[in-house]
């Protein structure tokens, strides 16, 4: 927004100044300030800084105003080449909003996009206009050029506020986002996780189904921890989700329960097949292990499976459950799943 308060600055002096600043110079920082706007809106959805397009149009545009204003005094020339160079990235910017919007940015993204689309029609309006004008002096009092000028001023304010919003929506979505999602591993929340819980009973009491509730532990986590270090602790938790999330089902739910503790809630699964599911789980933990400096270092997680109704009814007493098992599982040698209930491990493989 600076660099483009100063081309229109350069605009504005024009007569006070000489006209290399006030035509070409301030015409192409206007230019270079879209492709800077361009930039920033790439660099806001995790794209690439570099726009040689954009650059090389900016330095392309200076050189023929230069021959234009200098050597080649054409008005027309000039108002065609500065439209087209201004149309071409309002269309670029407007594309580039309609790339992978976030849902919950839906709203601001298009309301910014067709703003662009409205101002880049307009820039080529006013292109074209300069083939009937019979005027040579962009200043000239007129009303075409009066009402262009404020255009102009209410599509920068609107393009503005469409920018600011898009932000807003954008730090909203983050906000929600971070309450739910577990910073580190990228599961959810122990919070979230317990509302899906909750969720679950009342589906589960309204059609009459169940479902099961495993709690998984890392063994040894804080060996791992003073040996290596907390850094690579953290990349073992990381590891381990990685693994959980491809060995789940779809329409499992997996949550960081505490520091080394996670929680697998499987909707509609009796306590056979949540055995299985928990099952598989260790066996591909246990399977993938973890590597420091290129050194394999065992890694393996032990169980606790608990299914609603069966073993409680609601999540005290579920966890209550899963928890027991979950402590016999470690009692018996780790790297096991325990149903609870029985409380004999199933084989670690």
């Amino acid at each position: 927004m600076l660099v483009l308060a100063l081309g229109q600055l350069g605009i504005a002096l024009r007569g006070v100044v000489p006209d290399l600043v006030s035509i070409p110079a301030a015409n192409t920082t206007i230019v270079c300030a879209l492709v800077l706007g361009l930039r920033s809106l790439r660099l806001l959805r995790g794209g690439s800084r570099g726009d040689p397009f954009g650059w090389m149009l900016a330095l392309l545009l200076f050189a023929l105003l230069v021959i234009f204003s200098e050597i080649f005094p054409i008005y027309r020339v000039r108002v065609l080449f500065i439209s087209s160079a201004l149309s071409i990235l309002f269309v670029r910017i407007a594309l580039e909003l309609r790339r992978d919007v976030p849902v919950e940015c839906t709203s601001s993204y298009k309301f910014t996009e067709w703003v662009m689309w409205a101002v880049a029609a307009m820039t080529m309006a006013r292109a074209a206009s300069t083939i009937v004008e019979q005027s040579s002096d962009l200043l000239a009092p007129g009303v075409l050029r009066s009402s262009t000028f404020l255009l102009y001023t209410g599509f920068t304010t609107a393009a503005t506020l469409g920018v600011m919003w898009i932000e807003i929506q954008r730090l909203e979505r983050d906000l929600i986002r971070s309450a739910r999602i577990d910073a580190l591993t990228g599961v959810l929340s122990r919070g979230s996780f317990l509302e899906e819980f909750g969720r679950e009973v009342s589906r589960s009491e309204r059609e009459g189904t169940v479902f099961s509730l495993a709690i998984f532990d890392l063994d040894n986590f804080k060996r791992l921890n003073d040996r290596y270090g907390h850094p690579e602790g953290d990349r073992a938790l990381k590891s381990v989700v990685e693994t959980m999330r491809a060995t789940i089902r779809r329409h499992d739910l997996l949550g960081r329960y505490g520091g080394e503790e996670f929680a697998l809630l499987m909707p509609n699964t009796g306590k056979e097949t949540a055995i299985r599911v928990a099952e598989r789980v260790r066996g591909e933990i246990d399977l993938a292990g973890f590597r420091v400096g290129g050194e394999r270092v065992g890694l393996t997680v032990s169980g606790g499976v608990a299914t609603f109704q069966l073993d409680g009814f609601d999540w005290d007493s579920l966890l209550i459950a899963a928890d027991n098992a979950l402590y016999a599982a470690k009692e018996t040698g780790r790297n096991r799943i325990v149903a609870a209930g029985s409380e004999a491990p199933t084989d670690a493989g």
